[in-house]
């Protein structure tokens, strides 16, 4: 297998709500990657800032025990599970790849993306997003969960269809924090010269690409500026710096206006070494 080089840069503009996070974690054979968004319920006095920082300071504490994939999949559900007791109504989706040697692990929970662009130009989304359900799905998907707790309180017979609305209403049916219904999304592959990363939040892929919530190719025609971005681009450094200007000429040139977000991302970029 080729030496690959793997050059990376994160890109964060956090000052609208304060809900996003991303992190660089050191493991003992390999480093991991993540990016969060949280997402507040606005019911109690817990925000998705709380749960992405806590997402943060976890990944610091037990990053020196993740010598194993399975120790990175333990790891988020535990977080989770802790995070639906203490940050009671408040969210986070989750995003991350653990590269280890020349294989790579990605992982999500929720509408962080993984977008992938193969050495051939192609742009992928590299796993599922999960967002809110229209209401039929959502009452059957609440149905099944009758007998169990979420959040503290056990759907029942007669409340299940309170879980329904949090699936429709909330925008997401997954993230950190959601209870005992909460699963990750799951892909390995290995390292490719010439092959790019982007770990995302809404806030980048919502104004340059049209909602895909399925595995598969990205059109061109329905992100020609995130194929046009990754694609000039040698490195994660000037695709940082692009990514600032075409915020910038979206908003200021073409006077388009884009909704106000956090938006944090990742890019990464692999090269065979020479």
């Amino acid at each position: 297998m080729s030496n690959i080089v793997i050059n990376w840069k994160e890109y964060s503009e956090n000052d609208c709500k304060g809900e996003d996070m991303w992190g660089h974690y050191n493991t003992p054979n390999g480093d991991l990657y993540v990016v969060a968004d949280g997402a507040s319920s606005h019911d109690g006095d817990k925000t998705g800032g709380d749960v992405a920082r806590y997402i943060d300071t976890r990944l610091k504490q037990e990053a020196a025990n993740i010598t194993r994939t399975k120790h990175i999949k333990e790891l988020i559900h535990s977080i989770n599970a802790d995070s639906t007791t203490i940050n009671d109504g408040a969210y986070a989706a989750i995003g991350g790849i653990l590269h280890r040697a020349d294989r790579m692990f990605a992982f999500s929970a929720g509408d962080v993306s993984i977008l992938a662009k193969k050495p051939s130009g192609k742009l992928l989304q590299a796993l599922p997003l999960d967002l809110n359900m229209q209401s039929d799905d959502a009452e059957k998907t609440a149905l099944t969960e009758i007998g169990t707790f979420v959040n503290g309180r056990e759907i029942t017979a007669e409340n299940y269809i309170l879980r329904a609305k949090q699936y429709t209403q909330h925008g997401l049916y997954n993230a950190i924090g959601i209870g005992d219904s909460f699963f990750l999304n799951e892909k390995y592959f290995y390292t490719k010269d010439d092959a790019v990363l982007l770990i995302a939040s809404d806030g980048i892929t919502d104004p340059f690409m049209e909602p895909q919530r399925e595995v598969g190719e990205i059109p061109q025609a329905n992100a020609p500026k995130l194929y046009e971005l990754l694609n000039s681009n040698e490195n994660a450094e000037t695709a940082v710096e692009s990514l600032k200007d075409l915020i910038w000429d979206t908003q200021v040139k073409e006077k388009k206006k884009i909704k106000s977000d956090d938006r944090t991302g990742i890019f990464i970029y692999m090269n065979e070494e020479k």
